[in-house]
């Protein structure tokens, strides 16, 4: 965990050994400028994490759920969650099930399907505000595809942003390090983890 205050996002990584490492420095940014608490955790299979035998869809959703739970008996008020590739579909499909609901949840390049979860499936019982960002050129999500995610959502507050050709992909739409300014998204991200959707 990073940052202190009430409004709080537990980050679900992408799949990969890069995954959860590339929330930590757009993490240490929100808590230095926007006063966001971060939970962020390794996935069963990845770093150090120790889980029981299981699929991995199920075991993703269980630790998403784990951590939502840890965040709130610590005050974590106003949580989002943010997931990247991987961690998008997880993240959707988190949002849809976890109850008490958390206050929003943002998908950076989430693949139309993972380990047998279905974003789009997911998308049309959302009940939260869902922001939805992906570039083209990603090879693993198309445009049209996070498009059709999108407009799946049943809730008023919802945006997709379409960023530039040769963004990237999951986390690295948020710009940051290696000598580069935070992407206008990571500002946009940031509202919504504080419940500013628009």
């Amino acid at each position: 965990m990073v940052g202190t205050g009430p409004a709080t996002a537990v980050f679900v990584h992408q799949a990969g050994p890069t995954g959860l490492c590339g929330f930590w420095p757009y993490a240490a940014w929100l808590a230095r400028t926007n006063g966001v608490r971060s939970v962020l955790f390794s996935q069963c299979g990845n770093g150090a994490s120790q889980c029981p035998a299981g699929e991995p869809a199920g075991q993703w959703l269980a630790a998403t759920n784990a951590a939502v739970t840890w965040a709130r008996a610590r005050g974590a008020r106003q949580l989002a969650l943010v997931g990247a590739s991987a961690g998008g579909v997880v993240a959707l499909q988190a949002a849809t099930a976890i109850r008490p609901r958390v206050d929003a949840v943002v998908d950076l390049s989430g693949e139309r399907r993972w380990q047998g979860l279905d974003s789009l499936a997911a998308a049309r019982r959302l009940e939260v505000p869902a922001l939805f960002a992906v570039a083209p050129g990603d090879s693993y999500v198309r445009v049209g595809t996070m498009r059709q995610v999108y407009q799946a959502a049943p809730v008023q507050a919802k945006r997709l942003v379409v960023l530039a050709d040769g963004a990237g992909h999951g986390w690295e739409l948020l710009g940051g390090p290696a000598g580069t300014d935070w992407s206008p998204l990571a500002v946009t991200v940031a509202a919504w983890i504080q419940g500013r959707h628009r």
